[in-house]
């Protein structure tokens, strides 16, 4: 594989975690607060936030799948952007690695123990911690832009359109709503990562790493790429299903 078809690799990894995980950031973000039927905002009760979070539930470790990938492919084959990106918004980067992990325990261990102040306080932890997630990711693009201005606009951007992109999913998983409102959110989360690609794509090319290195890392993708595309053909046929009592008995 050739320096360019990596980086068309990592683009795509990258797209299909904001895909999907932007679900999981936006669902989080609006856990506490829903809607209601007179178009206020109120608190949503304990059983609602169950059935959201079981709607996004099945698309939460298959995006991880994308992103670790996404992150294998950075480190070994472009080392120069890695460390050129880090340089500059390491402390983005520990926001972000760190929001990513609260967030993760907040979904886990909100119902491993009775009581609504052990639910209520990781649901918090769940909201805050999905909202500076998303915020950082943007953040990132907008660092690998080479502007503070671009950091703070798709850091903003990021955290709306994940919202929108969540609210989406769930609507549509409770069928509330067709396909066509997640095809619609999914390219505003993906249309930033696709951008950056297309800005940063002299400098990641660049930096790749040398042409044997390039071909032993290809006989790599060609072992864990398949793996990767079993896993997420596996959520998006959980996902496709209707919202039932199945998917809320972990959440």
């Amino acid at each position: 594989m050739t320096a360019e078809a990596w980086a068309v690799l990592l683009t795509v990894l990258l797209v299909g975690w904001v895909v999907l995980d932007g679900a999981v950031q936006g669902a989080g973000a609006t856990l506490l607060q829903e809607q209601g039927p007179d178009g206020k905002e109120r608190r949503r009760p304990p059983a609602r936030r169950r059935m959201v979070l079981g709607a996004v539930g099945p698309l939460l470790l298959p995006g991880e799948v994308w992103l670790v990938a996404a992150i294998g492919v950075l480190i070994g084959v472009f080392p120069h952007a890695e460390a050129d990106l880090l340089a500059v918004g390491y402390p983005v980067a520990i926001v972000l690695v760190g929001s990513w992990a609260l967030r993760d325990a907040g979904i886990w261990l909100r119902s491993r123990r009775p009581g609504n102040v052990w639910r209520d306080v990781w649901d918090v932890v769940l909201v805050v911690a999905s909202i500076a997630l998303a915020g950082s990711w943007g953040a990132l693009l907008g660092i690998a832009w080479g502007s503070g201005l671009a950091a703070l606009a798709l850091g903003v951007a990021a955290v709306v359109v994940t919202r929108l992109h969540g609210d989406a999913v769930v609507a549509w998983r409770l069928r509330r709503t067709g396909l066509l409102p997640v095809l619609v959110t999914s390219v505003m989360v993906a249309a930033p990562v696709v951008g950056t690609a297309f800005a940063a794509w002299p400098r990641l090319v660049g930096g790749a790493v040398s042409e044997e290195a390039l071909a032993a890392l290809g006989v790599v993708a060609l072992v864990v790429l398949p793996l990767v595309l079993a896993v997420q053909v596996a959520a998006w046929w959980l996902v496709s299903r209707p919202l039932d009592r199945r998917d809320t008995l972990f959440f």
